[in-house]
């Protein structure tokens, strides 16, 4: 039976859910699953309600059950992505938000963002690379995926791939630190010196501490650095 959208009880069960309270929108939308069972939508918002109140098991179980009735839920596959990865467990974080990708669903781009993060973690670097290129591509006014990019082809010495990643960054935030420090890596990884003690110069100026800037200007100046 599809959900009438007019039943007084669904319309209760969104007031409860649209003012946050997710008690009383548990019990609602429980006996609305109950009486329309093969009702997606009614199983993502319960789970989302299972979420809110830190029932992250539940909330798995009931997200999963609306992916097992529409294997192209793009929407709950991210959010079971998302709990997945809030209780550790990584692995089924990436078949989720992979599921996710599969699906060409308007979450593709956090989903494309999480397998990143993830398989950075894991040291999974070709994997990471490519979530992030993705990201990269599905949401170009994020300049996040540039960070994580540049750290991977600075760790495999691909510095003149990582020079316009950063070089857009410090365009858009001039006041990064880490993103000059960075750069100033690369640079000298490019052998434009000049270039790289600027760049190490400007990360200090902005991060005083910053132990490693000053290390990498006594290398190229022969200057100890206070």
């Amino acid at each position: 039976m599809a959900l009438n959208q007019s039943d007084p009880a669904y319309n209760q069960a969104m007031t409860h859910y649209l003012a946050g309270e997710w008690d009383a929108a548990k019990t609602a939308f429980q006996q609305l699953s109950e009486q329309y069972p093969e009702e997606t939508f009614l199983l993502l918002l319960l789970g989302n309600v299972y979420y809110s109140l830190g029932d992250l098991e539940t909330a798995v179980l009931t997200y999963s059950k609306a992916t097992s009735i529409n294997p192209q839920f793009g929407i709950a596959y991210y959010k079971l992505g998302v709990c997945y990865y809030r209780m550790g467990r990584l692995e089924n974080a990436l078949e989720a938000f992979n599921s996710v990708i599969e699906t060409k669903s308007q979450s593709h781009a956090m989903a494309s963002y999480f397998v990143g993060l993830i398989n950075l973690f894991l040291g999974r670097d070709e994997e990471a690379g490519a979530g992030f290129e993705r990201f990269r591509s599905r949401s170009k006014e994020s300049l996040i995926a540039n960070f994580y990019l540049a750290q991977l082809k600075i760790k495999h010495k691909q510095f003149a791939e990582a020079l316009p990643l950063l070089e857009e960054l410090v365009s858009e935030n001039s006041e990064f630190a880490e993103v000059h420090y960075m750069l100033g890596v690369v640079q000298y990884g490019l052998h434009d010196n000049t270039a790289a003690i600027a760049s190490f110069r400007r990360a200090l100026e902005i991060n005083p501490t910053d132990e490693r800037s000053k290390t990498k200007l006594t290398l190229l100046t022969d200057v100890q650095w206070p």
